[in-house]
């Protein structure tokens, strides 16, 4: 009866651990102080408001947290704190740079850690970043004044490829075929004015999905996942539009969208932290043993 009753016990443990143990993922958005040719404070609030209040982006985190001016400056801010404690905590989590501006808080400039950043640690964590508006860290605008630019070695230091650059080559970004499957509501033919450069990925550990692309040799909006880590970084309208010309504004129900469709098939929001066929096997084998054993 002992043995039996053992082994129905270990047998309960097996069906418990068949039920996959699910994290939620966290969402924090940065809109503090923008570039104000690139987009302006209007502007980077309606983003915001945008994200926060989607139904979809409701269901999809566990919590969502805004960070505006004066939660960004150095590594004891509130924004510094928040990339810290989600990084290495076994979930996939995500950062949206509403404003286009990367703070101290994520990178401290002008490069002053070219290697180990906040958020480059976060994004090796094999977490998400998502930028709008103006070129990806290249510099910030905490506190309301244009701080000393990383300029194109930030986003160089953050992906790891020297001599990484986004800028306007020309050509209307058309809509592909990802680009039409999981931007419906935002995408339509534009013009970017800091576009990926598709062939600085071409050999490196990073693999770029283009939703729009122009005569093939540069992209936007895209993301890059990076193959060894896991880590994601897309950059998205990246344009001087202040205020955008149409409506909806597309880099708020854009980020929405690439969230709800892409990211929610192509990454690991609300993931799991154990494999439950490693737990079914590590079990099924306690059960063997201790069976044995008797």
């Amino acid at each position: 009866m002992k043995v039996s009753s053992a082994i129905a016990g270990l047998a309960f443990l097996l069906a418990c651990s068949m039920v996959p143990t699910v994290l939620a993922s966290d969402l924090a958005i940065y809109s503090g102080p923008p570039n104000p040719g690139w987009i302006s404070e209007p502007a980077v609030g309606q983003v915001r408001d945008t994200i926060m209040n989607e139904p979809r982006m409701k269901s999809i985190f566990d919590s969502i947290t805004n960070f505006g001016d004066g939660d960004e400056v150095g590594n004891d801010s509130p924004l510094a704190k928040w990339t810290i404690a989600h990084t290495g905590n076994g979930v996939q989590d995500v950062i949206v740079t509403a404003c286009g501006t990367t703070p101290s808080a994520l990178y401290q400039f002008p490069n002053k850690d070219p290697d180990g950043s906040n958020v480059e640690n976060f994004i090796e964590d094999g977490n998400v970043v998502i930028n709008v508006a103006d070129w990806i860290f290249y510099m910030s605008y905490e506190g309301g004044v244009r701080s000393a630019d990383n300029g194109a070695d930030g986003a160089a230091n953050i992906f790891d490829i020297p001599g990484l650059s986004f800028s306007n080559r020309g050509g209307q970004q058309q809509p592909t075929p990802e680009g039409e499957k999981y931007l419906p509501e935002s995408l339509e033919p534009w013009q970017s004015s800091r576009p990926w450069h598709l062939e600085q990925f071409d050999g490196t550990d990073w693999e770029v999905t283009a939703f729009a692309k122009a005569d093939d040799i540069t992209a936007d909006p895209a993301v890059a996942v990076n193959k060894v880590y896991g880590g994601i970084i897309a950059a998205m309208w990246q344009k001087d539009a202040p205020i955008w010309p149409g409506d909806p504004d597309p880099r708020g129900i854009g980020v929405v969208e690439f969230i709800a469709n892409w990211l929610t098939e192509n990454g690991n929001i609300g993931g799991l932290n154990v494999d439950p066929r490693d737990k079914i096997a590590t079990t099924w084998g306690q059960i063997k043993r201790y069976d044995l054993k008797r």
